[in-house]
């Protein structure tokens, strides 16, 4: 993503009395083309943030003549999505470890000679945050839409059923409106074009093979292991498709496995990625081919549908779960715990040094380097496990009917699975710091259960990193049941 693109629609309140750093932070900012205001009075920053809020406020606290606290609760009263970043002289830096949960993104210190820079890219990463979350609610709101379209939908079908004046289509695509899933959708078009042969090839990207999930008149011997894997050599397949042609190869395949002469389809495309085929071997008629723009865009609608669904719960870089996901899991597999009298652990895995590195290579190297621990984690991962990407750099995983001795050994493995790859970026190794913790042995629920895990972690962290802690029950703690190991 090209932030230039993005930036003119997000606005920046830049407080500063410092002029050399205001006007440097705001002729950055300006570069990246974001709408930047500067000022050097709080009461008038304060009046032009309640009668129009900005998206960011950067506040330079040596400017302050209020207390930073009374600040953010003026800012936080008129807008509650207002993301504030903090300058502040090198020792006052720790004060605001406790305004994470107060919109508070980010701390730089003032007496560094690159902070507009580090400021700006923070800026950076924050919009485009913001960005695709606004995406994510704008494709909720076309599934809200689609959802009250459906509805009125099955309405109209109700009222065209009873009426003596039917209405072909409007009965049609109501028909298709009503179907749950894709299975149904292409069932009703086999009853809608039932005159015709037909055999759906479901394309897998990831493989690059068509398979035959499902067929309509036609005979067994056709589709029993019927799949095509596109040759490596052949350039161009998809493409093919697209400009409404069949490839060579295929047509072939499927002529000779059919035993015809002529084959014709019909090309399922779905935000500009081929979902699959249909295949008939007679002429596709108008009616059949109407029928079928009618169920595609259904079938569009249901993968919108499922996308917000999708989205919350998964991590959009890792494909791992997200916080929300974790948060649901672990009560849910707390209460397992409770009824089967088995352990549940947690483990807390961290990058060390990661915000040097963030600060020095920038994004997206940063990115690669957490899709290669995530890929680390996932094959020294059990089935049963649950994976979740739970903060920028906090992977917490939810080891289920597994002590703190097996998470201590699990945790081990994916160590030394890093030191084996010796994975250095810029000369600087790649590391890990991890975190334990068990329920019933060490804490009594969920919330407990993830806090000192994530207090074992910053624990470790401290001490270099590139090692596991396994956290320690209260003195006066009593397990819910005993634990044999």
């Amino acid at each position: 993503m090209n932030i230039k693109d993005i930036a003119q629609d997000f606005s920046i309140y830049v407080f500063s009395q410092d002029v050399n750093l205001g006007v440097d932070v705001k002729l950055n900012l300006k570069n990246k083309n974001y709408q930047v205001d500067l000022f050097s009075n709080h009461d008038e920053l304060l009046a032009h943030f309640s009668m129009s809020p900005s998206h960011i406020v950067i506040l330079d606290i040596v400017s302050l003549i209020i207390p930073v606290h009374d600040m953010f609760e003026r800012l936080l009263k008129i807008s509650n999505e207002v993301r504030i970043l903090i300058i502040s002289p090198p020792g006052n830096m720790e004060d605001f470890s406790n305004y994470m949960d107060y919109n508070m993104y980010g701390v730089f210190s003032k007496s560094d000679q690159h902070v507009a820079r580090y400021v700006v890219n923070a800026c950076e990463l924050l919009t485009e945050s913001m960005y695709r979350l606004y995406q994510n609610e704008h494709v909720l709101e076309l599934y809200q839409n689609e959802k009250k379209e459906h509805e009125a939908a099955l309405l109209t079908l109700e009222k065209e059923r009873s009426s003596t004046s039917v209405r072909p289509y409007q009965i049609r695509i109501a028909e298709y409106k009503s179907c749950q899933s894709k299975e149904e959708l292409l069932d009703v078009f086999y009853r809608q074009a039932h005159s015709q042969s037909w055999v759906y090839l479901k394309y897998i990207p990831t493989i690059e093979t068509f398979i035959s999930v499902s067929n309509h008149q036609v005979p067994e011997q056709w589709v029993e292991g019927l799949s095509y894997k596109i040759p490596t050599s052949n350039k161009g397949f998809i493409e093919q498709i697209f400009q409404g042609t069949l490839p060579e190869s295929l047509e072939r395949y499927l002529t000779h496995k059919f035993n015809v002469k002529q084959i014709k389809f019909i090309p399922l495309i779905i935000k500009n990625q081929i979902e699959g085929l249909l295949i008939s071997t007679q002429n596709i008629t108008a009616d059949s081919a109407e029928d079928f723009s009618l169920m595609s865009l259904v079938y569009t609608n249901l993968v919108y549908e499922s996308q917000p669904k999708h989205m919350d719960v998964e991590d959009s870089l890792t494909g791992f779960y997200n916080q929300l996901f974790y948060k649901r899991v672990l009560e849910k597999e707390i209460d397992r715990s409770k009824r089967t009298m088995s352990p549940l652990s947690v483990v807390k895995i961290s990058i060390d040094k990661f915000i040097e590195m963030e600060t020095a290579m920038g994004k997206t190297v940063v990115d690669d380097i957490i899709k290669k621990i995530a890929q680390l984690i996932k094959q020294t991962s059990r089935l049963p496990d649950y994976i979740c990407r739970t903060a920028d750099n906090e992977f917490s995983l939810l080891l289920v009917n597994c002590g703190r001795k097996g998470a201590v050994i699990r945790s081990e493995r994916l160590r030394e699975s890093l030191q084996k790859e010796n994975y250095n970026i810029a000369g600087i190794r790649i590391s890990i710091s991890q975190g334990i913790s068990e329920y019933p042995t060490l804490s009594g629920d969920g919330p407990n259960l993830d806090l000192s895990a994530e207090k074992a972690l910053k624990f470790i962290s401290s001490k270099g990193g590139d090692k596991i802690c396994l956290s320690k029950a209260q003195a006066d703690y009593q397990p819910d049941f005993t634990v044999n190991e």
